[in-house]
């Protein structure tokens, strides 16, 4: 059984995994990294994983290195994790970065978008970026993937069957997203008493997470904006779409594109027509799972649509795709841990 390791251990990405990894049928968790919680048990950050780490501890990086392994993951601050995926190259040991490290695949793009240059531009050229639905015959075998933006997860996925067929002409992205989404340190902007019921604007016209729609569905930027607003969820990503068509079409013809697309992804799914209210997803309608949902309505002209898509960010938008990633490098079932239903109500 493959042994793997979880760096970030104690974020709420590295607590995912872990969750995730508690039940997966072909993966053994052999060390679990953090600096600022060595020593101490798994369940004193992650109680609802006691009966399943009840004696395992957290390491300290330097002992992490020596556990034996055979696939890392890095759920490590943003700008960190190259000198750890260097080391464990040089061991043949595969990687799943889920920081924006090696999400990019062009330097100056990477410099431009996160304002520094990067530490090692040679991995932006070997890493495969992490989302199986575009990239799975790459993720083979591969030795280095990327994470995911749960932002971009959330575009890409319920545009990729327009992009690949030439038909965004224009596009602006309006992304509601939950307090998770800032991550296990609190900030003034995602502190619960000054984030609760509030809908807030982010960024009006650009996010970081935009720099791999781009790439991914390779559309131009002076056709793209995008606008992030915080609302009052703590799990989840809601992307509203709306999309200017290149060509006229019908919403039979929009059927076909998409359940073609769709067809043989196993999380992927179109939401119904009818009834009306569950046309667009809600987000809690996949809270806990791997799956993301995608709805869509068509103008009268032919030509505006809107295209709505849902996931949990800390699943489909971090963790769930991760590990589905290094399902796919492994050689194991794609779908192997990622079986849960969501929750609901929630």
């Amino acid at each position: 059984m493959p042994r793997v390791a979880v760096w970030g251990g104690a974020g709420m990405t590295g607590g995912e995994l872990l969750r995730l990894l508690a039940r997966h049928p072909s993966l053994e968790l052999a060390v679990t990294v953090s600096r600022s919680q060595a020593g101490k048990p798994i369940w004193h950050q992650h109680p609802i994983l006691r009966p399943d780490y009840p004696d395992m501890t957290f390491s300290n990086p330097e002992d992490a290195l020596k556990e034996e392994v055979d696939l890392a993951f890095l759920a490590l601050p943003h700008g960190t994790s190259c000198p750890i995926i260097e080391g464990y190259r040089k061991a043949n040991v595969p990687v799943v970065d889920l920081s924006a490290d090696v999400r990019l695949r062009d330097e100056g793009i990477y410099r431009r978008w996160y304002g520094r240059a990067h530490p090692s531009p040679e991995l932006l050229k070997e890493a495969v970026y992490g989302l199986p639905e575009l990239h799975r015959e790459e993720l083979k075998g591969a030795t280095l993937a990327s994470g995911v933006g749960c932002n971009a997860t959330c575009a890409i996925l319920g545009l990729f069957p327009l992009a690949r067929e030439g038909q965004i002409e224009r596009l602006h992205l309006e992304v509601r997203v939950g307090s998770s989404e800032g991550g296990a340190s609190p900030t003034q902007g995602s502190h619960h008493p000054y984030r609760s019921r509030a809908m807030r604007v982010i960024d009006p016209f650009r996010h970081r997470h935009l720099a791999e729609i781009l790439q991914e569905l390779k559309l131009p930027e002076e056709s793209v904006a995008m606008t992030t607003t915080a609302v009052e969820m703590v799990r989840g990503v809601q992307m509203m779409a709306y999309v200017t068509l290149k060509d006229k079409v019908s919403e039979a013809e929009l059927w076909k594109l998409y359940r073609k697309a769709f067809r043989n992804e196993p999380f992927l799914h179109l939401c119904p027509a009818q009834p009306a209210h569950l046309r667009f997803p809600d987000p809690r309608y996949v809270l806990g799972s791997n799956r993301a949902l995608v709805g869509f309505a068509l103008h009268d002209d032919g030509r505006r649509l809107l295209v709505t898509s849902a996931i949990d960010n800390l699943m489909k938008g971090a963790s769930g795709t991760a590990l589905q990633a290094a399902n796919v490098m492994l050689g194991l079932p794609e779908e192997a841990g990622l079986e849960m239903m969501p929750v609901f109500p929630a």
